[in-house]
């Protein structure tokens, strides 16, 4: 058994009583140290899964009555953005699941019957993904980018500014550092302060991508929240860049950063280019349900599920372009 990643807990949703009781004894015989919850009705596991943030996956049957799996992974890809979905379906629901990799981020989909360590080990190899994406950044690595690059506290205190960033904030007249050293940004989203600051009970949101637009200069930002570990406080990345300024990025600059093939990255680069999927798919020489196969796996590694999201964190997350 590949797992090596303790501590997980994981939520089975399923109308069929026999197939979660099945999955108890399972998990039973496996002697690991993770939690499991069951649901039998979707609206049950809805309620308890976006309250409870412990919750890092959740495994859905495609099939179920008053919500299908479907809209359960839509609902719960708006109340908990960094939970782990994995849908079971049958073979003749294959474009269904498709639908929800494309639409509503589930990370992967599985045949049913499949068999308990398989299940485990994709929701292991995403939870690894997850916890090691929300470590802290080194300021020392932060520098090697050639991005506008500031970290903060959870009260928007600055902690390190590159050089990049600091000549953004003074060319920017929607940043300012104020004495405190505190970064404030005007006309920001209504909702940032919602992201910065959620409610209590409500999962905190991983990421977000927005812009400032001045008269004369806009600045796209990259926002990621940096979870405490290792003895790191908790608090902000901020990922600043002026897209007038940049080009498309090449395609090894994709393969590295994001760990795309590279019939991923140039098809990813396309995209960037302002292209439609089809056009992109003609041009690097590709069908349309290839590209739409690749698309799938570039999502998946991007941690997005819309283009347009693909689009902002593509630019907001690669380095410098090579001359």
């Amino acid at each position: 058994m590949k797992m090596a990643i303790s501590g997980v807990k994981v939520a089975f949703v399923d109308d069929d009583d026999n197939l979660l009781a099945a999955h108890r004894r399972s998990l039973r015989g496996m002697s690991l140290d993770w939690e499991a919850l069951f649901f039998n009705q979707p609206q049950h596991a809805l309620e308890a899964i976006s309250t409870d943030n412990s919750i890092e996956a959740a495994i859905l049957d495609i099939h179920m009555p008053v919500m299908t799996g479907l809209e359960l992974a839509a609902k719960l890809r708006q109340a908990r953005p960094d939970l782990i979905i994995i849908m079971l379906t049958g073979y003749a629901d294959l474009e269904s699941a498709l639908e929800a990799v494309n639409e509503h981020g589930v990370y992967r989909f599985y045949p049913k019957p499949t068999p308990m360590r398989t299940l485990l080990d994709g929701i292991a190899s995403a939870v690894a993904k997850n916890r090691g994406a929300q470590t802290q950044i080194p300021p020392a690595f932060l520098d090697i980018f050639n991005l506008g690059l500031i970290a903060t506290d959870l009260d928007l205190i600055v902690r390190h500014m590159n050089s990049q960033a600091a000549e953004l904030v003074r060319r920017c007249p929607l940043l300012h550092v104020l004495a405190d050293n505190r970064l404030v940004l005007e006309r920001a989203p209504e909702n940032l302060d919602k992201f910065l600051h959620p409610p209590k009970g409500q999962s905190a949101p991983q990421q977000k991508g927005f812009a400032l637009e001045a008269d004369d200069i806009t600045v796209s930002i990259f926002l990621r929240r940096v979870s405490e570990q290792n003895g790191e406080k908790p608090g902000f990345v901020f990922v600043l860049v002026e897209p007038e300024s940049i080009g498309p990025p090449s395609v090894d600059d994709l393969m590295d950063v994001f760990g795309l093939t590279r019939s991923e990255a140039r098809l990813t680069q396309k995209l960037t280019e302002g292209m439609a999927l089809d056009q992109a798919s003609e041009i690097i020489g590709i069908s349309v349900q290839s590209a739409r196969t690749y698309l799938k796996a570039i999502f998946v590694k991007t941690g997005v599920n819309r283009q347009p999201q693909l689009l902002k964190t593509v630019f907001s997350s690669i380095p410098s372009l090579r001359k």
